[in-house]
């Protein structure tokens, strides 16, 4: 496991890719009910006054360190520049083209241009890789567009005025299902988003964006329309900025990690967050903290579940929901947050 930001939660009740390489693609609801359920030990919002005493999060994580405006504006050399050109690929020596799939193999910082009608790009290196996505447009019909298989960690940075795109098809060519890329964007390293550009994500066959390890969001708009849950960090997802919108058949965010205690927690200090989702809206292992930002959930199931905390210290979360607002053992809800469930406002 790679040095990334770990925070250990405490007070909580835990639940305890054969990689591939493609040569070318071709409501109205109850807004405090309790439950004394022991085997999950999750309680739904209610006048619950307990204090949750969980250790606050440092938010100085290594790959939150990354100059973003740097990259932005400049990579390495020449041999760093990839330019897709509709059904073919041109780089330099620092990236292995195949058709129309582009692998790199070198740390550095490389900048993504034009539009790939059926391929993808993968990043496989022990190193630290950046990527610019400067109007990228990637389309890959039957697996990720855009695969990290391996990397000390990646950092996709949206250049300055950019708008880019990546979809996949409805089925992809898995050969082991348990370890192959199943979203659209899809990374087994930490990975970093950030820059002024633009995301969008079009989700076809399962998950929008998903990272393996840690997943953090400093900047950037991004849109993610998904098959299946929308974005999802496995040991942690934390949002420091940017807009984004997710619309999603499963869950809309969630961290995935439920063997051990102090992963697969969600964190959100700041940014713009609309989710529409069928399942949770949010949706964590061991906890969910909220400092600032502005959160709108509307799902047909719960608007955020954790099975440990909820702690929401800042900032306004608006949840609409068919099912319960928030599902938890333990919550603290700030003196400055507004949490309103269905037009109700939520308090400690």
């Amino acid at each position: 496991m790679k040095m990334k930001h770990k925070n250990i939660l405490t007070s909580i009740t835990a639940i305890a890719l054969l990689s591939i390489c493609l040569t070318g693609c071709q409501a109205n609801t109850d807004a405090e009910t309790s439950s004394n359920d022991t085997s999950t030990n999750t309680t739904t919002i209610s006048n619950d006054t307990s204090t949750n005493n969980n250790s606050s999060v440092d938010s100085t994580d290594n790959n939150s360190s990354v100059d973003y405006t740097e990259n932005n504006s400049s990579v390495d050399s020449t041999d760093n520049v990839i330019t897709l050109n509709g059904s073919s690929i041109s780089a330099g020596t620092n990236v292995n083209v195949d058709g129309s799939t582009a692998t790199i193999v070198t740390a550095g910082t490389y900048e993504i241009k034009g539009t790939l009608d059926d391929g993808q790009i993968i990043v496989d290196t022990a190193d630290e890789v950046t990527l610019v996505l400067n109007n990228t447009n990637i389309t890959c019909s039957t697996s990720s567009p855009l695969y990290i298989k391996e990397a000390e960690n990646v950092t996709i940075t949206l250049a300055e005025g950019s708008t880019n795109t990546i979809t996949d098809g409805t089925a992809y060519d898995l050969i082991d299902p348990a370890t192959d890329p199943d979203a659209a964007l899809f990374s087994k390293s930490d990975m970093t988003i950030n820059g002024t550009g633009s995301l969008i994500v079009n989700a076809n066959y399962n998950d929008g964006i998903t990272s393996k390890d840690t997943l953090l969001i400093e900047s950037g708009n991004i849109s993610v329309t998904s098959t299946n849950h929308g974005i999802e960090g496995k040991d942690y997802l934390m949002v420091n900025g940017g807009s984004i919108t997710v619309n999603a058949g499963g869950d809309g965010i969630k961290a995935t990690n439920d063997m051990e205690l102090s992963l697969g927690y969600i964190e959100i200090n700041n940014g713009t967050l609309n989710i529409t989702a069928t399942d949770e809206g949010i949706s964590a292992i061991s906890g969910v903290k909220i400092t600032d930002g502005s959160i709108s959930i509307a799902t047909l199931n719960n608007g955020i579940k954790s099975d440990g905390t909820i702690d929401i210290l800042g900032g306004t979360v608006e949840i609409q929901t068919d099912d319960d607002g928030l599902v938890f053992t333990e919550k603290t809800i700030g003196d400055t947050a507004v949490v309103n469930v269905n037009g109700v406002a939520i308090s400690e």
